[in-house]
């Protein structure tokens, strides 16, 4: 007789799975069960829904997907810019720790695909929120038809209407966002109506599951679209310009109250090129100096609404990549992704203070990235009273 314990036994001593074997997570708690498939990568949890009824349950209750959604990290969301709609779609990258070279490496990557993820070719990203973005399709002229509100990761959207009256109006812009206190999602639709020789700030809002567009008094000018994250306080926040085309301000829009005001910018400033951003959950604002020597800066307010709690987070002397760099992700490690005129990506290291352009993404032709929070967020749940539709069976896109 062999003494050894770790030899290896003979198969005929192993213990054969069979399919009348109990399945361990049975015996777990639903909540634990949940709280493991929350941790779990996009791809994965998508291959999970396929497995089995109970699986798709766990994956689509209100707990998971709130559990999902605060661990969810924020990516990159990559539009490509084509004269082919065939080949406009939406690319969406995880990245994670240092690059390698001039390339990060990517964790997770997925195609959004028109008429199987998204409702249509030709479209503008307006907005997201808690990874629902909002679409809409423009027409020459600047006119719009319908709006979509639509969470690519399930394949699911709603199409939105407009109220009357779209021929009269202009410069019109939308934005999506959450009431935690009420627990709707909201449409806000900006936009100028020509009176005489002038065009007057008016905005208009849509409850999801009401059906109805209601005004909002004492708007803002100048909401635009939104290529950052701006979300912070149960509002979002945009630039306000004067009739030279300078930043004066901030606007803001809260969901919970529905109504707009004002913050004044850090007190020192580039009245052009101005940019926001979100960092640990404080609004920020990033700047591009050419007082005396060029000077890329970024401003946190560390008390929401006080302008006194401006602090300067971040200096780069002399960044040596033009002008304007858009904030679009604050990594754990250090490291600040900034989209660089749509054009291409900058990082730069806060400890090193060292500013590179790096590659992340491989596409043909133009393209542009945005922030983007991916999430189980189920258009059946929030939109309840809606005509949802789906798109093709959704498809796993390497």
């Amino acid at each position: 007789m062999d003494g050894n314990p770790w030899r290896r036994k003979s198969s005929s001593q192993t213990p054969i799975v069979t399919a009348s074997s109990e399945c361990l997570m049975d015996k777990l708690p639903s909540c634990l069960i949940m709280d493991i498939l929350s941790r779990l990568p996009i791809k994965t949890i998508l291959n999970c829904r396929r497995v089995c009824k109970t699986w798709l349950h766990f994956t689509s209750d209100s707990f998971f997907t709130e559990l999902h959604l605060e661990r969810s990290p924020t990516s990159l969301l990559i539009k490509t810019i084509s004269n082919n709609p065939e080949s406009r779609n939406l690319q969406l990258v995880q990245i994670t720790g240092k690059p390698t070279g001039l390339r990060f490496r990517a964790v997770e990557e997925m195609k959004f695909v028109p008429g199987t993820n998204l409702p249509c070719n030709d479209f503008l990203i307006e907005h997201s929120c808690n990874g629902l973005l909002c679409l809409s399709k423009t027409f020459q002229f600047d006119f719009h038809e319908d709006i979509y509100v639509c969470n690519p990761i399930l394949g699911e959207y709603i199409s939105i209407p407009l109220a009357a009256g779209q021929e009269t109006r202009h410069q019109s812009n939308f934005a999506l966002g959450y009431s935690a206190i009420t627990r709707e999602y909201k449409v806000l639709h900006t936009f100028c109506s020509k009176t005489g020789s002038d065009f007057q700030p008016e905005a208009q809002i849509y409850t999801i599951a009401t059906g109805k567009w209601r005004s909002i008094h004492k708007a803002l000018r100048n909401l635009d679209i939104f290529m950052f994250d701006s979300f912070v306080g149960g509002s979002i926040h945009w630039e306000l310009r004067d009739e030279g085309n300078c930043v004066n301000s901030i606007g803001s829009f809260n969901f919970e109250n529905e109504q707009f005001s004002q913050f004044s910018l850090p007190p020192r400033y580039n009245e052009e090129l101005v940019t926001l951003t979100v960092f640990e959950g404080c609004l920020g604002v990033s700047f591009f100096s050419t007082c005396l020597q060029p000077q890329y800066e970024i401003w946190v307010m560390k008390e929401y609404g006080k302008k006194e709690s401006w602090t300067k987070l971040i200096t780069v002397e002399n960044p040596g990549f033009g002008e304007l760099c858009e904030p679009l992700i604050f990594l754990n490690s250090g490291l600040i992704l900034m989209m660089h005129y749509r054009e291409y990506v900058v990082c730069y290291d806060t400890r090193t203070r060292f500013m590179e352009a790096i590659r992340i993404w491989q596409a043909q032709g133009n393209s542009y990235a945005m922030p983007y929070k991916p999430s189980f967020v189920s258009l059946k749940d929030v939109a309840k009273g809606e005509q949802l539709k789906m798109s093709r069976s959704c498809v796993i896109h390497p």
